[in-house]
């Protein structure tokens, strides 16, 4: 008889209890911007105007033009009468405060931009996100309870949109030595980027959507070299699923042209019953820069019996190779993605240019038929150089998406930014 040991969830929490609150004087880290020499405001201001026209006329165009404005408040950390080994425990506190509002009518319709009301089929005509968070730390380690801004797989924080998804929960970061970082947490709820509130974790599959108490990890970072490093991460979104992904990244450096090479590996697996999920996605990324140029050549796989997850909420997966509007993660799907980008600094400063092409195949259709897809992007970013423009920033992305069995689409989204750090 073979035995199937199913990973307990309670292992990574009690083990996260401990090292979030064993920290001692044996510990000797240097978290990444753990310690804040200064503490700093910034404001941003931004406008956005996302429009998806779709092909077939059955469907609705998604899509509004809103302005936000936002601040975030970073602390410095502050030294308090404790002490261990002579070293102070360090305190500090972090807000932020996002609002936005619609400036186009209401198209009736969800367009992953506002909160959508499924029974009244509005928009909302605004939208409010606020968090903050307490910081302790010692020596170079940081523990932050409360919202958190992860760049993580499965967490992380998208700006393709208009607000940007926040999550709740604790962590702890730590630099073991001058090569391995380590981070391990405990994130109980997320805000999407379309969502007003922190909410448990979701994942929908075939009409059927369950909740997650949290999601427990672990990220480890390793500098082999100036050149290569690599990363390990793993995820139990409770309840949901289970998730390994291992990265390697090289950079060569030469007089004339670099060339950044990079391996992802992602796995994922059902904790528990409520999903049949069994997916791996394998990629390769090249990217060649020659002075003013870059190209970029890359592959993507998914391999197993399910398409690759992802938690309810319009979760972008930037892990990805080359995460895209249309995601290339169906179930068996293969994808090849071609880059080209120019800086005009030469000519136009801060001005640059990328487009993208990416081909997907070998995937099925809802009704069992083969499919193929491609999807083409021009992204445009200018910043304003003149000193009374300083802040300001335009991007402007065009999308267009082509599938043989499904429906396509062209997507416009233009953003006016602007930020100030005080």
């Amino acid at each position: 008889m073979n035995h199937v040991h199913k990973f307990n969830p309670l292992y990574l929490r009690a083990a996260i209890l401990f090292v979030m609150l064993g920290c001692s004087s044996s510990i000797v880290v240097a978290a990444e911007n753990s310690q804040s020499t200064q503490e700093e405001w910034k404001f941003t201001l931004k406008n956005a105007y996302i429009n998806r026209d779709y092909d077939n006329p059955n469907l609705k165009d998604t899509g509004s033009w809103s302005q936000a404005a936002s601040l975030f408040y970073t602390s410095q950390l502050h030294d308090t009468p404790l002490q261990i080994a002579d070293k102070p425990v360090t305190i500090g506190a972090d807000a932020s405060v996002q609002y936005a509002v619609r400036l186009s009518k209401d198209k009736h319709v969800a367009d992953t931009v506002l909160p959508f009301d499924t029974q009244t089929q509005s928009q909302a005509s605004d939208f409010l996100k606020y968090g903050a968070t307490l910081k302790l730390g010692y020596d170079k380690t940081l523990l932050s309870i409360g919202e958190l801004w992860l760049d993580l797989p499965v967490t992380a924080v998208d700006n393709s949109r208009q607000l940007l998804a926040s999550y709740w929960g604790a962590n702890l970061k730590s630099q073991l030595s001058d090569q391995l970082y380590a981070e391990i947490g405990r994130v109980t709820k997320v805000s999407p980027r379309n969502e007003e509130d922190f909410r448990k974790f979701s994942f929908t599959a075939n009409g059927k959507t369950e909740y997650s108490d949290g999601l427990n990890y672990l990220d480890l970072r390793y500098q082999f070299t100036p050149s290569l490093k690599a990363e390990y991460y793993f995820a139990n979104l409770e309840d949901l699923y289970n998730k390994h992904y291992l990265g390697l990244d090289h950079t060569w450096k030469q007089p004339n042209f670099s060339l950044n090479s990079k391996f992802k590996y992602f796995n994922a697996k059902n904790d528990g019953n409520n999903f049949d999920i069994d997916a791996q996605n394998i990629g390769i990324l090249e990217m060649l820069k020659v002075k003013n140029q870059s190209f970029g050549l890359g592959y993507q796989q998914i391999i197993g019996e399910s398409a690759y997850p992802l938690p309810d909420g319009f979760l972008p997966e930037t892990y990805f190779i080359n995460w895209n509007a249309t995601g290339f993660f169906k179930k068996n799907e293969k994808s090849y993605h071609l880059m080209y980008g120019y800086d005009f600094k030469d000519y136009v400063p801060g001005l640059n240019a990328m487009v993208k092409y990416v081909y997907g195949h070998d995937f099925k259709a809802a009704n069992g038929e083969k499919n193929h897809e491609t999807e083409s992007n021009l992204i445009l970013n200018y910043a304003f150089q003149q000193p009374y423009l300083k802040g300001f920033a335009l991007q402007y992305i065009r999308i267009d998406y082509d599938v043989k069995h499904g429906n396509d689409f062209g997507e416009d989204r233009l953003f006016v930014n602007y930020s100030k750090r005080f």
